[in-house]
């Protein structure tokens, strides 16, 4: 399928601007301060030689730590031949800078995949250009600029009513532009310890909490692994000698790990794993076996399939009864794709419409066994059903999203009493499509009250974001927020905890496999560090500091001013809190860090 344009222009300049440094990385000031904005090496390349090592909190603090670096170099550094009313303008300007600096509230990019600028982000947060045009009483400009061109950077921006605007408040464009953030994506997403070596069709976390992984690769963050491995939180472990051919489900049973799919050793579909060695069967009997979903049912292990024939195929579901597989009801006149229970009953999803059975009822999509055969299930769905997740009762299907050119149902719910279907989103023709090619929803999970979706689609920026493959449904019809750019494919997701982990055919950016803690919506690692209560704040005299019980006897306490320069501090305990004399500080923005072992938390703080 072809990429649309946007997709390729975004996933090219995604692969070369990502960050390099994460704000807790402890590194220079001049680092941190060029991740933030590049015009440093422009404005001010002496910085930029080297400088002491910090590190931040968070994104937050880091970008305020630029905009007061940048409003010191602006207040005494002023352009020559400015008025009294620009010098005027500008300092009272340059004041609120600091202000909105030490609000510490910024943009969210929820657009773009690398660090951007957002001149005002979909909760009304204006970037420190845009605020400082607000304060100025500019704000039907801030608007304009933000209606027409949200995501430029200053420099680019042509219309003279911005250059008029710096030129009244005392500033050049290179100034304007030296102020102007980028804003990391809202979502940082990592690679899953490094990727696989090929496509990923099966990510499943198991009862033990380590996560399954399955598809078509031989090696797993370098380690050498035939189709199957087992991600345990920190690498990957191969499940002996793997496995040939395509793995297409996934689940526990009785204590040991089962795996379908066609051609597994051979003329086999069923693969089961004790702990040490792999053995395999044949469920659905034929020249060509293939299992697409295994399922526990009420204690009985369940798998659809496909039985292949020289006549034809018959696709169908059963279940392992003893060392015996079952049919369960009739054949179906298209492949079932997925099984799941809700409201006691088995359910099955597919491509099928009808079953085969002497009566041949209209099963459309969607059926549930009614203890002798197959009913449908509610009114039934439009076009084949790819995936079903039940949530506390509530059934979710996900399937095709278009059939040619027909708007199908792509996801839809229905509650145990109720008998039919809610189309989720109705209105998917105007903010999500193919390109060229297919389209569909073929995995679904949920955390915390949302459904998060893969498969192959884009999101249109007319819902606020654009992206590809990935979705968060939040709850009401067409509520949906795209969650990635990903070239290809999401064949598969699963939660690890709070961490969403997503397999499948893309590689440009993260090799198969990708992680986001979807809780906090950051990512940086084992090194995150923590916040600690100062006051009063702003302070004159003794700052008192609440800090956390492990921060005991031997913590060591330095402060960071507003150019990066450490500090010594002059730290008494007094009890559970910590008294820090700041007399003899200069008025301006600080940082206070705290430090016992590997353990390191901070809090900022405004001397009056």
């Amino acid at each position: 399928m072809e990429r649309p344009l946007l997709l390729t222009v975004l996933l090219s300049l995604a692969a070369v601007a990502q960050a390099t440094i994460t704000p807790v990385e402890r590194s220079s000031l001049s680092a941190h301060m060029l991740e933030v904005n590049a015009q440093w090496h422009v404005q001010d390349p002496a910085s930029m030689v080297g400088s002491t090592q910090v590190s931040f909190v968070n994104e937050a603090e880091r970008i305020a730590m630029h905009l007061h670096l940048v409003q010191q170099r602006l207040t005494t550094h002023v352009p020559q031949g400015l008025s009294a009313r620009q010098l005027d303008r500008r300092s009272f300007l340059l004041c609120k800078l600091g202000n909105y600096a030490d609000r510490g509230r910024f943009p969210q990019n929820y657009v773009l995949p690398y660090r951007n600028p957002v001149f005002i982000d979909p909760h009304g947060t204006a970037c420190a250009v845009g605020q400082l045009m607000i304060e100025s009483g500019h704000h039907a400009l801030a608007d304009r600029i933000s209606a027409e061109m949200n995501l430029g950077y200053v420099l680019d921006m042509p219309w003279p009513a911005i250059a008029a605007w710096g030129r009244e408040h005392g500033f050049t464009p290179e100034e304007l532009a030296w102020i102007q953030p980028g804003y990391p994506p809202n979502l940082p997403w990592t690679s899953l310890g490094g990727g696989t070596n090929g496509t990923v069709t099966v990510t499943k976390t198991l009862n033990n909490g380590d996560v399954l992984i399955c598809g078509e690769f031989t090696e797993a963050g370098g380690v050498a692994a035939n189709n199957v491995a087992i991600w345990n939180g920190s690498g990957y472990e191969a499940l002996g000698a793997g496995m040939t051919g395509a793995i297409r489900c996934a689940v526990e049973y009785d204590g040991e790990l089962y795996v379908g799919g066609s051609f597994l050793n051979g003329p086999n579909d069923l693969a089961k794993w004790n702990g040490s060695i792999w053995s395999f069967n044949t469920v659905f009997m034929g020249k060509s076996p293939n299992m697409n979903a295994l399922h526990v049912h009420d204690g009985t292990l369940y798998a659809a399939g496909d039985i292949v024939g020289f006549a034809g195929v018959d696709p169908l579901v059963q279940r392992m009864d003893g060392a015996y597989w079952t049919p369960v009801g009739s054949y179906f006149d298209g492949s079932v794709l997925t099984l799941a229970t809700h409201d006691g009953m088995l359910v099955a999803g597919g491509a099928f419409t009808t079953t085969t059975g002497p009566t041949t009822p209209a099963v459309s999509h969607v059926g549930y066994f009614n203890g002798t055969d197959w009913q449908q299930l509610g009114e039934g769905l439009n076009a084949p059903v790819r995936d079903l997740l039940d949530v506390n009762g509530t059934l979710y299907a996900g399937g095709d999203l278009f059939e040619n050119i027909a708007v199908t149902f792509g996801m839809a719910r229905i509650a145990a009493d109720s008998s039919d279907w809610e189309d989720l989103l109705p209105n998917h023709a105007n903010y999500m499509y193919a390109g060229v090619g297919p389209t569909w929803i073929s995995s679904l999970v949920e955390h915390a009250g949302s459904i998060y979706f893969g498969g192959n689609f884009y999101i249109s920026p007319l819902i606020g974001t654009y992206g590809s493959n990935l979705g968060r449904f939040h709850g009401n019809p067409d509520e949906v927020t795209a969650m990635i750019v990903l070239e290809a494919e999401v064949n598969d997701v699963t939660m690890q905890g709070n961490v969403l982990i997503i397999g499948g055919a893309f590689e440009a950016l993260y090799p198969h496999l990708a992680s986001l803690d979807v809780n906090t919506g950051i990512n940086d690692g084992s090194n995150a560090r923590t916040t600690f209560r100062v006051g009063p704040n702003p302070s004159t005299d003794v700052l008192t500091a609440q800090l956390p019980e492990q921060f005991g006897a031997n913590t060591t306490f330095r402060i960071i001013d507003a150019s990066g320069r450490s500090i010594a501090a002059n730290a008494v305990r007094a009890g559970a809190s910590v008294q820090v004399d700041i007399k003899t500080l200069s008025a301006g923005s600080y940082v206070i860090e705290a430090a016992i072992g590997d353990a390191v938390t901070t809090a900022r703080f405004v001397k009056e």
